[in-house]
């Protein structure tokens, strides 16, 4: 079930007032009919109409009255002026930030990621994880900055991007981050999964029991959460979904220290308003962790932990893009922003998709209209075999991936 067009249209705008450019507009709805919209530094009160599809909003001396055209246009008018809305997605990126990226990990951090196992060869099998991907450990901050440490279940498609390999950066990391901003950071947090290496869901209960049982695996997972830990800074760990409630759990168990740090265990980002309806418990639980933690993260100086949080639905300006200083360099501008896919009809939520039936060895990307060709890449072992393009030819291509 889709949630309401009154919903739907959440999010950020380029507004026009009587045919002039007026800049930016925020629409947040808090319930399907409840909501404000930003423009031009002042704010109105929004009431919505999901019969009619309209905004009405009112603030002292003014009044907007606007009609859902669909998610990327609503249209209306702004004190009897004509008013446009034409949804904005990959906003650009500050010349700041584009100048910035992840190196990689160095020094004993290095070194305990290059003790990460086999773990086809431990598991001594073909099925239970996507093995030809090879391992993703991490995103953010390994220099003893992070202040949350965030623990997911294993890398999704666009994780094993040849140019990303890192974590947390397509749907889910970026719900994920959006729950990083409202806690008002910006950098200070490190991500990880339970898992190195991508699990297939339908293999869940034997990667669970690896997770538990399998002896190599659980000591290099404990040496990095220990090596992230060492920093002393970290102020919260938050663990998404099951797979990281267990794997926390195991940690716990096995360092006494990690019980001296709070704990929040929380539903994975990907059943954060899984259908769209709303209010879900996921939902609701997220919400009551932010109120929670920001009396207990302190936040980076550019954050903003005052901003709204999580109303009755998650929308469209609850997620927030991967900062560029968490990817590689080579990493396209798009990577970590999917909100061109968020507005496409049909909607889709990440660029990068496992194909079924090869779905065990290949990866389908499909970049932002004018950034780039659609690629099918494929793997070996761990490592980036070869690339084509949407006709089936051999596309060259370097060894993150990008065509050459």
């Amino acid at each position: 079930m889709a949630a309401p067009p009154t919903v739907r249209a959440a999010g950020y705008f380029t507004a026009t007032r009587a045919g002039t450019g007026v800049g930016e507009a925020t629409v947040r709805m808090g319930t399907a009919t409840t909501g404000t919209l930003s423009l031009g530094g002042l704010e109105w009160k929004i009431i919505g109409d999901l019969g009619k599809k309209t905004l009405r909003g009112t603030r002292p001396g003014s009044v907007v009255d606007l009609k859902i055209i669909n998610r990327r246009l609503l249209k209306g008018t702004l004190d009897s002026d004509p008013l446009e809305l034409e949804r904005s997605v990959l906003r650009p990126i500050p010349a700041t930030e584009l100048a910035q990226s992840d190196p990689g990990p160095a020094g004993a951090m290095k070194t305990i990621m290059d003790g990460t196992p086999d773990y086809q060869a431990e598991m001594g099998d073909t099925t239970t994880f996507w093995y030809a991907f090879g391992p993703v450990l991490y995103r953010g901050r390994l220099d003893g900055s992070a202040r949350v440490l965030g623990i997911a279940s294993d890398p999704g498609p666009a994780e094993c991007l040849p140019f990303a390999r890192r974590a947390l950066v397509g749907d889910s990391g970026q719900k994920t981050q959006g729950f990083l901003s409202k806690l008002g950071l910006t950098r200070s947090y490190a991500l990880v999964n339970g898992f190195a290496v991508a699990l297939r869901p339908s293999q869940k209960a034997k990667g669970l029991k690896a997770l538990k049982e399998n002896v190599a695996i659980r000591t290099a997972r404990h040496a990095l959460y220990n090596g992230l830990l060492a920093g002393g800074a970290v102020q919260v760990i938050v663990a998404f979904g099951d797979v990281a409630h267990q794997a926390y759990d195991l940690w716990v168990a096995s360092n006494p220290r990690v019980a001296a740090v709070p704990i929040v265990k929380l539903a994975h980002p990907a059943a954060v308003d899984r259908d769209g309806t709303g209010n879900d418990a996921a939902l609701i639980a997220w919400a009551k962790a932010v109120t929670k933690l920001r009396g207990v993260v302190t936040p980076d100086p550019d954050g903003d932990a005052s901003g709204p949080n999580f109303g009755d639905f998650f929308t469209e300006v609850d997620y927030a893009r991967i900062p560029r200083w968490d990817l590689p360099s080579v990493t396209p501008a798009y990577l970590g922003d999917d909100s061109w896919g968020r507005a496409a009809t049909p909607q889709h939520n990440n660029c990068c998709k496992r194909p079924s039936p090869d779905d065990m060895a290949s990866l389908l990307l499909t970049p932002a209209p004018g950034q780039g060709e659609f690629l099918k890449y494929t793997y070996q072992s761990g490592q980036l075999f070869g690339a084509k393009n949407k006709n089936g030819n051999n596309v060259n291509v370097d060894a993150s991936g990008i065509p050459v």
